[in-house]
């Protein structure tokens, strides 16, 4: 378990708690989102502790804080970063259950495409005179 701690500071009884549970895809995406926020350090490093795990595919952060202010301060910049790597993510590293198609697929489409084409003669070209694909105008 990683865990951003101060270094030296006042008892952590009577501290306040909260822990924030986020779901991923899948656990490796907990894991790349749990490495992305760990490189931030806690700012009011003496007054507020975080720790991050990753629990199969839920990223689990435990957060301690002196005064509620702090805890809702810390939990508030969290959640932002946490908002910026979801978004990044979701460019990035889609959901593995989205149907992916096999560079065979794609090909075999492709092939059934330019037969169908190929017999009737009606198929998308690029002429020079203007007409064709992105012209408006149907070739004939």
């Amino acid at each position: 378990m990683a865990s951003q701690q101060a270094e030296a500071g006042p008892s952590r009884e009577g501290w306040h708690t909260v822990t924030l549970r986020v779901p991923f895809h899948s656990p490796e995406h907990a894991r790349v989102a749990q490495r992305a926020l760990e490189v931030d350090r806690e700012q009011n490093g003496t007054f507020v502790s975080r720790e991050i795990e990753v629990e199969g595919d839920v990223l689990v952060v435990d957060y301690a804080a002196t005064t509620v202010r702090l805890l809702r301060l810390a939990t508030n910049s969290f959640l932002s970063s946490v908002d910026l790597v979801l978004r990044t993510m979701s460019s990035f590293a889609p959901d593995p259950s989205d149907f992916r198609p096999s560079d065979e697929e794609l090909e075999r489409v492709r092939e059934e495409a330019n037969r169908a084409t190929k017999g009737g003669g009606k198929g998308i070209e690029l002429r020079g005179d203007g007409k064709g694909a992105g012209s408006g105008e149907e070739v004939r």
